[in-house]
């Protein structure tokens, strides 16, 4: 069991999210680059769209019940798009 436990660790420490210098996920530091080109495009404020967007995956995992992998996630955004585009 030692040996179970042990590769579990080392499964869970390498593939955890790595945090930049600033403490940053990859998550946060994209949306932050996506947030920075909307607000540049459109001319709104840059705070507005990031606020925005966290509350919008904030949201969105709370009614998720999916498993967490990148494909259901992706599955169920194209699902929920459809749905709103064909109401």
């Amino acid at each position: 069991m030692k040996a179970v436990f042990r590769r579990l660790l080392i499964l869970e420490e390498r593939h955890a999210a790595q945090r930049n210098a600033q403490g940053f996920a990859p998550v946060d530091v994209l949306r932050q680059r996506i947030c920075r080109r909307q607000a540049e495009e459109t001319g709104r404020p840059y705070e507005k769209l990031l606020r925005e967007s966290v509350a919008e995956s904030r949201a969105f995992f709370e009614s998720y019940i999916g498993d967490r992998s990148l494909a259901g996630i992706l599955r169920r955004l194209r699902f929920q798009r459809r749905a709103t585009n064909n109401a």
